[in-house]
């Protein structure tokens, strides 16, 4: 449980109480009651409140200036210690798309906390918009550009054109990539530009989408039969094998590469609950987990 301290910081961090709660996954009243108990005990009102933002107060950005690089070194040298326990053991806070969490990695973190009793871990959707950097691992469709982190490679990742059979004997197979205008196509709201490869030639369209939302709602809506849908392998290979969708255009699929990485601390690398973490993902996603 974090304590007032890194309650307080994070608070200044991020300007609110909400935004906070959401990281530590407790109520804003929650927040506001632990911060009420640090300028108890400082004697000092740390934060000014009003309906609309939370700011610091000049106490509280003079405090916030000195506590904030104390808290990083306790939490370096607590994460130090880590490199002498021959065991794995702490906690792993992992992000990634939820539609991944949900399909793939609840099944698989399983099995490694099966293999590591000592492990906790804990997985939230990178849709809630947490700032990177609180989690120990992140799986994203991008490498980092970020110098200080390492991108592993994971598996391949292309997007699939697909549809329940029930849809496609009501309303047919789309023989070419124009044929979808007249279809009803399910689309990812971040993701709306559907790429092809016709004659040697990349086309790009936006489909006329009937529904669009988050991947995991795009996907169940195409698992139901609403419509013809751009989706990641990750979360339709198994339907393609089990017939539950049908692969549509194929032989137009756009040649370019995409990958699911994983992100992660260099340095972090070197401890060994996340080691530990990292080699059994990548031997999982090599496995075809």
């Amino acid at each position: 449980m974090a304590t007032e301290l890194e309650i307080f910081v994070l608070v200044a961090e991020s300007g609110g109480f909400a935004s906070t709660a959401r990281v530590l996954r407790l109520t804003p009243s929650a927040i506001s009651r632990r911060i009420a108990i640090l300028e108890d005990r400082v004697g000092v009102q740390l934060l000014s409140r009003t309906t609309r933002k939370v700011e610091l107060t000049t106490a509280g950005e003079v405090y916030f200036q000195k506590i904030k690089p104390l808290l990083a070194a306790i939490s370096a040298a607590t994460r130090n210690l880590e490199q002498f326990s021959p065991v794995p053991s702490g906690q792993l806070r992992i992000g990634a798309p939820a539609a991944l969490l949900e399909r793939r990695l609840v099944a698989l973190v399983s099995r490694y906390l099966d293999d590591y009793p000592q492990i906790r871990v804990e997985m939230l959707p990178t849709e809630i918009g947490i700032n990177g950097e609180e989690f120990d691992f992140v799986i994203q469709s991008l490498p980092s550009s970020d110098k200080g982190k390492v991108s592993i490679k994971l598996a391949e990742n292309p997007w699939i054109i697909c549809a329940a059979p029930s849809y496609l004997e009501e309303n047919g197979i789309p023989e070419h990539p124009l044929d979808l205008q007249n279809h009803r196509c399910l689309a990812i709201t971040t993701h709306q530009h559907w790429q092809f490869l016709v004659d040697g030639h990349e086309l790009a369209l936006v489909p006329p989408a009937r529904f669009l939302s988050f991947g995991g709602a795009v996907y169940k809506a195409a698992i139901d039969g609403l419509g013809i849908a751009q989706l990641a392998a990750f979360l339709v290979n198994e339907d393609l094998r089990t017939g539950k969708l049908i692969r549509v255009l194929e032989q137009f699929k756009n040649s370019s590469e995409r990958y699911l990485y994983l992100i992660a601390d260099k340095e972090k690398l070197d401890l060994v609950k996340h080691s530990s973490f990292a080699d059994f993902l990548q031997q999982s996603f090599e496995a075809g987990f």
